[in-house]
């Protein structure tokens, strides 16, 4: 197998080269619509949904993407609200209806929190990422470079977690990571690998590989750079 003294090497290729397909982590751009208690997400949307005018703006903390009269599609697999739309298409301040279950989400490599999935709220939800969204599904999410841990002599801190919960792409490297989907479409189809990967996989080191089997070895091996993270081949 490829090491990180050979990253430029014909061994090593860049993650775009294994998993082409990559998406922009989310940005909520209002802290209040996630956190750890369920709960608390409910009690801050009652709250915002029965605010008046000024107060209600006050509360939404309007920006650039989002207000409390912005018109918006609704997140993939959303149900209906009480008002009878789709969660997310009324004006919140108009018709803000029931409150959406929250949902789990991935903050950070090891943080799971609870996040609103009201498209409303939401400056940039990804949707392509909540398309894809399923039990079968996992995320891949880049950490990014660090330069001062790699000062310290000690070995790089790793480059990719994986999670099947949506993740908001939060990285310790102190900016947003892309994130991955392994499959491009719901329920386990068409992975998200380079044309005719795991048919070389199989073909030389294993005819029973698996896409999980392929990201697995990518979780294992992947080494953060300046250019990006790269991947020794086995």
């Amino acid at each position: 197998m490829g090491s990180p003294d050979s990253l430029d090497s014909p061994d090593s290729l860049e993650l775009d080269e294994l998993m082409p397909w990559s998406v922009r982590p989310l940005r909520t751009g209002r802290s209040w619509v996630a956190g750890p208690d369920p709960a608390a997400l409910r009690a801050r949307w009652e709250r915002l949904a029965a605010a008046e005018g000024a107060e209600q703006e006050r509360l939404f903390r309007p920006s650039r993407s989002r207000t409390p009269h912005t018109a918006v599609a609704a997140l993939p697999g959303r149900s209906a609200t009480g008002a009878g739309t789709a969660a997310g298409t009324g004006r919140f301040a108009r018709e803000p209806g029931d409150c959406p279950d929250p949902v789990r989400i991935l903050h950070g490599p090891f943080d799971e929190q609870w996040l609103l999935p009201d498209h409303r709220l939401i400056d940039a939800a990804r949707p392509e990422l909540w398309r894809v969204s399923d039990e079968r599904q996992l995320f891949a999410v880049e950490h990014g470079y660090v330069p001062q841990a790699q000062a310290t002599g000690l070995a790089p801190a790793p480059a990719l977690s994986v999670t099947h919960l949506l993740p908001d792409g939060h990285s310790p490297a102190g900016r947003p990571g892309r994130i991955r989907p392994l499959y491009r479409r719901p329920g386990a189809a068409d992975p998200n690998l380079a044309p005719g990967l795991l048919a070389v996989v199989r073909a030389r080191l294993d005819p029973e590989a698996t896409p999980e089997a392929v990201l697995a070895w990518t979780l294992a091996a992947a080494v953060p750079t300046p250019s990006g993270c790269r991947v020794p081949l086995p």
